[in-house]
């Protein structure tokens, strides 16, 4: 098959890339629990922030991974073991609450919004070509849907100021509350389409990972976008697995039929 009925794109780091404004917004939520000062973290902590950035999954563990680098936590450490082990510890040692976070950070950017739109939407930007990519896709006979973990109305307005009018119900973030496995099987089950007419582009090999794990999901196209929040090591995985496609930003702008799927038999 040489294109997808259903595209399913990922958005924080396959879309737009939203690291400034992530790590923004963080500081503010990271000044409110543990009280520090200024009006950015120190310039060393925000780098290693930058480059930690792949370990993150959904939006409120950001302060929590900052506060990992100020604490002084090796970054080789966190990029291994963030997810598995510190992400807890910190979680656990500051007595946070996961869903109390989430609302601080959620809150952390409708404040921002708020206060400058203007400034909100030019602290992140649509990766070169997309934005067109997905205005030609939309006007075809393919459905493109965004599943992302962040709040389904922060996606949308990026993706209205950057002129892609895809409909509010093909935008589903973190409201839905469930992993995109599930989600690529209500689009399976809604839209009457089989896996192979269902591709998936993710950054984070993790959660592609976890798809591939389905043994119900084992026809669905699954492509690591390289260009977004993964690590040289990751983009090798990738090219060494048999069902999960490394693709570049170009190819992602292109025509599906430039979307290989090389790999090991």
């Amino acid at each position: 098959m040489t294109a997808p009925k259903i595209l399913a794109v990922d958005f924080d780091g396959v879309i737009c890339d939203t690291a400034h404004e992530t790590l923004k917004s963080t500081w503010q939520v990271y000044r409110e629990i543990w009280g520090a000062n200024g009006d950015e973290p120190p310039p060393e902590a925000a780098a290693a922030f930058h480059r930690m950035r792949p370990t993150l999954e959904i939006g409120w563990e950001a302060p929590v991974l900052l506060r990992a680098i100020l604490e002084g936590v090796p970054e080789a450490t966190l990029l291994r073991e963030f997810q598995t082990t510190w992400r807890s510890r910190i979680v656990e040692g500051n007595h946070l609450d996961p869903a109390d976070l989430a609302v601080r950070f959620d809150a952390a950017r409708d404040a921002w919004i708020q206060r400058d739109l203007p400034g909100w939407l030019a602290s992140q930007h649509f990766y070169p070509g997309v934005a067109a990519r997905l205005r030609i896709l939309l006007g075809g006979n393919v459905r493109v849907f965004v599943i992302t973990t962040k709040e389904g109305r922060f996606a949308h307005m990026l993706l209205k100021a950057n002129g892609v009018t895809l409909p509010t119900v093909q935008v589903w973030g973190k409201e839905r509350a469930r992993p995109k496995a599930d989600l690529l099987r209500v689009l399976h089950q809604e839209y009457a389409v089989d896996y192979d007419d269902i591709w998936f582009v993710e950054d984070r090999m993790p959660t592609l990972r976890a798809v591939e794990g389905q043994a119900d999901l084992e026809a669905a196209g699954l492509f690591l976008a390289t260009w977004g929040y993964n690590t040289p090591a990751e983009r090798d995985e990738a090219g060494a697995d048999r069902r999960i496609t490394p693709l570049t930003l170009e190819q992602f702008c292109g025509d599906f039929s430039g979307w290989t799927r090389s790999g090991p038999d």
